[in-house]
């Protein structure tokens, strides 16, 4: 690890720290979301919870007085027989219920309480801001919320069964050991309170451990996608040194990780010293045991039979007290994951409407205003003084090397970022005012990262939960030049795509992929079309038969062409050439041919075979 991140990860240390406030908070918005996804699993596994412990005292120390005294005192043999088999048939029902409990109520519990808290995850994943996953750090704390969104649900049912646990011992033990020998009491509270400490600073170091590693555990999982998805597989037969590179990586961050536990090692196993000998083994192995010898032996007050059950049932008081000592410090372990959690679900969206204004129900003009953008203030400028206007039923290209700020520009055209200065404008208002949902509806879009879900032809068009509008869907069908190839298909739009999930799933190559994207855009019924390379996968004569069908599908909508090819952006209303975030020439494809700059330089290196 290197300097500079040694000194940030300490930087990040010294921030872990959380009140006794915000840790009863944190848990308690857990245990809120388990009490009401299932309320009554939640009464179910806390009564069953009261049960188990109280069996346990019973079985473990008043049945065990019992029987002791009994035979010290020559009780009747045929009572206590007939107490035991009462007994033996309380615990085979309590046996019974148990297993149904934990088996069926336990399951159904975490799977309602888990369903919950990702739906609200991902609720908010989706309507997060795109400059967040550009965020390194941002993004570390996303992954982690996620991922640990089921470990805090475990968690919390545990820190539930260990409060309850530990309450019903120690109230049902201390009764008994203030009726039998209250000093016992003492032993017991001493180990208590130095458990607790240890195993509060013990919290602490694992939770920092678990920061410093993040990061590289992201790697880690990103090395093994690389290995098992399919997208690499041809990728890393065939280029030796990209494996090379994996592997290297693979061990640096294995070494980051050995390094982060290393670091760790001596305090976990120093606090492992204290809390397990010193506050456990030494009081009650040692002391305790001298104690209970010294009043039996010595000063003749104890009876053996009492100070047999006494040191038997001082386990069951320290077991009690052991899960109280560790509740606080594992409460707070869960609240700082909680509060990861709960800081995403918190994160306030900053590309929001101002004043959520109703969109013009006819086309009109869009204009950029002097556009400036930059994704944060240590970069430069990406987009500089953006001035064009997109009329209504305009054919509209970007075109430029990479780098240029093309794909920027229609990110900002979308809102999925918002200009550092200046503005954009629908019919002369500017679109931060406009209700984002339905401003992002008019929109359809086909980005070059498009995807392809796990899911039926039909549900990849719609992108929705509802059937498809059969007239729609086979138009798209048709206009983007998939249908040909779904009348191949032997269940039709009901078709799986991937094999993700369906051994028998269609994988589709990527012009067929590229062409089920475009049919989303003609589906959706969108004023304006942006495509980002939409024909970057297709060759030529599937490029031409795709231009011919957009424009013919959007003869009443406005379109933005994003391309490297310039066959695509030929026929346009107007050219926009962009180099290194500026517009540097505009026109119609004749007038930036005849203007003999940039333009005809690109047209003549590579499109002019398209004539």
């Amino acid at each position: 690890m290197s300097k500079i991140n040694v000194k940030k990860q300490n930087e990040k240390e010294k921030k872990v720290k959380i009140s006794f406030a915000d840790n009863l908070k944190h848990n308690w918005f857990m245990i809120k979301i388990l009490c009401s996804s299932a309320p009554f699993c939640f009464i179910m596994m806390c009564l069953d919870a009261i049960r188990w412990h109280g069996m346990s005292f019973i079985g473990g120390t008043v049945w065990m007085s019992f029987l002791i005294h009994s035979v010290e005192f020559g009780e009747d043999f045929g009572r206590v027989l007939k107490l035991s088999v009462f007994m033996f048939i309380i615990w085979a029902l309590s046996a019974i219920w148990s297993g149904f409990n934990h088996e069926y109520i336990g399951n159904v519990y975490r799977a309602k309480a888990n369903k919950k808290l990702r739906l609200m995850l991902y609720e908010k994943a989706r309507s997060l801001d795109l400059a967040c996953y550009d965020d390194p750090e941002y993004y570390n704390e996303f992954v982690l919320s996620v991922s640990e969104s089921s470990n805090a649900v475990d968690r919390t049912i545990q820190l539930i069964d260990l409060t309850i646990t530990g309450l019903v011992m120690f109230f049902a033990y201390g009764a008994f050991f203030l009726v039998k020998d209250p000093v016992s009491l003492a032993f017991v509270t001493a180990s208590f309170i130095l458990r607790i400490l240890f195993m509060k600073a013990m919290s602490k170091v694992q939770f920092k451990a678990k920061l410093a590693e993040n990061p590289h555990e992201r790697k880690l999982k990103y090395i093994h996608r690389v290995f098992y998805l399919k997208d690499y597989a041809k990728e890393l037969r065939l280029n030796k040194n990209t494996t090379k590179g994996l592997f290297k990586d693979f061990d640096a961050s294995n070494s980051d990780i050995l390094e982060v536990r290393r670091k760790i090692a001596k305090r976990k196993w120093g606090l492992d010293f204290f809390s397990g000998y010193v506050a456990t083994d030494l009081i009650f192995d040692g002391l305790y045991m001298i104690y209970l010898v010294f009043m039996t032996a010595v000063r003749a007050v104890m009876s053996f039979g009492s100070m047999f059950v006494l040191y038997n049932s001082v386990w069951g008081m320290r077991r009690g007290m052991m899960v109280l000592s560790e509740l606080l410090p594992k409460a707070m372990e869960n609240a700082l994951y909680i509060g990861k959690i709960r800081s995403f679900l918190n994160y306030e969206t900053k590309i929001t409407s101002r004043e959520n204004l109703p969109l013009p129900s006819e086309i009109k003009a869009i204009c950029f205003e002097n556009v400036c953008f930059r994704y944060n203030e240590k970069q430069d400028y990406i987009l500089k003084n953006i001035n064009l206007t997109i009329n209504p039923m305009d054919k509209i290209a970007l075109v430029g090397y990479n780098g240029a700020g093309k794909t920027t520009l229609v990110k900002l055209l979308m809102r999925l970022y918002d200009p550092v200065e200046g503005r954009i404008t629908l019919d002369g208002v500017d679109i931060r005012d406009f209700a984002l949902e339905s401003y992002r509806e008019r929109i359809g879009t086909i980005f070059q990262d498009y995807c392809i879900y796990a899911a039926t032809v039909e549900e990849n068009v719609v992108m929705d939960n509802t059937h498809a509008d059969s007239d729609a869907f086979g138009k798209a069908m048709k206009l983007s030049g998939f249908k040909t190839r779904l009348e191949e298909m032997p269940l039709g739009a009901d078709t799986q795509l991937t094999r993700e999930f369906d051994d028998e799933g269609t994988d589709l190559s990527g012009g067929e992929s590229q062409k089920l994207a475009t049919a989303r855009v003609f589906y959706k019924p969108s004023h304006l079309i942006i495509l980002d390379e939409p024909s970057s996968a297709l060759d030529p004569i599937a490029e031409y038969q795709m231009n011919r069908s957009m424009n013919k599908a959007a003869n009443e909508k406005s379109v933005v062409f994003i391309s490297h090819r310039l066959s695509t952006t030929k026929d346009a209303d107007k050219i926009f050439m962009l180099r290194k975030g500026e517009i540097i020439e505009q026109g119609t494809h004749g007038e930036l041919l005849d203007l003999g700059g940039k333009y005809a330089d690109m047209w003549q290196a590579q499109a002019s075979k398209y004539v």
